[in-house]
């Protein structure tokens, strides 16, 4: 590298968030992904496909356009990256992407099932039930729609027998979804051995995200 990176101080915060995904027990050795939208570039920065992220530096991001043409980066992006350009493209509130292997949401895609809002905070970031987009292979062609179709206009989708995607305005925002679905998960399944989990109406759900996102904290 030249030393003029494009996109600098967001391949350090992807890298750096990167990181934090096996702390958090959401992916291990090189799977999972994580990619950003440069707001001012409307370029893609992305982890490259099947590298262990703490043998990786910021120059090892890769920066892609929106018609997936790699702009800066000797590495192949991740190998979803279609996947998460369509995602882009059909989202202006969305500007960071996540995909984690975490075993508990996992499991609810293993068994086809959407994880219910059961919980307030879990309301607070998901507001609906996380939909299960029908199974695909990288290579399959409805790979890129499926997803995106079930994601719609929410935060986060279960890839058929795959894991979960989640989507934010920024890292930060995609990194709390994505531990916070996790957690929401496992917290869904061990209710299930106590008895039943009792879920949010939808009424309910919206009036909490709604709370929290409009009046909570130090807004």
């Amino acid at each position: 590298m030249n030393g003029k990176l494009l996109c600098k101080a967001l391949r350090e915060e992807l890298l750096a968030t990167a990181l934090r995904l096996p702390e958090y027990g959401l992916v291990w050795m090189a799977g999972g992904t994580a990619c950003a939208r440069d707001p001012e570039t409307g370029y893609v920065i992305t982890t490259p496909s099947g590298l262990k992220y703490d043998q990786l530096t910021p120059e090892d991001m890769v920066v892609v356009d929106m018609e997936l043409k790699v702009i800066e980066g000797h590495y192949r992006p991740s190998v979803a990256t279609n996947l998460w350009m369509e995602m882009f493209k059909r989202r202006d509130d969305v500007n960071a992407i996540i995909h984690t292997h975490s075993p508990y949401a996992t499991a609810f895609s293993v068994i086809n099932e959407p994880i219910p809002i059961i919980t307030e905070t879990q309301a607070n970031w998901f507001r609906r039930p996380i939909q299960v987009a029908r199974y695909a292979h990288v290579e399959d062609e409805h790979f890129v729609t499926a997803p995106a179709d079930a994601l719609g206009d929410g935060f986060a989708v279960l890839l058929g027998q795959h894991g979960p995607v989640v989507v934010g305005k920024n890292l930060d925002d995609a990194l709390e979804r994505a531990v916070t679905l996790e957690e929401a998960a496992k917290t869904c399944s061990i209710a299930r051995l106590l008895g039943k989990p009792i879920p949010f109406t939808e009424a309910q759900a919206e009036r909490s995200y709604d709370y929290y996102t409009k009046r909570y904290g130090q807004k």
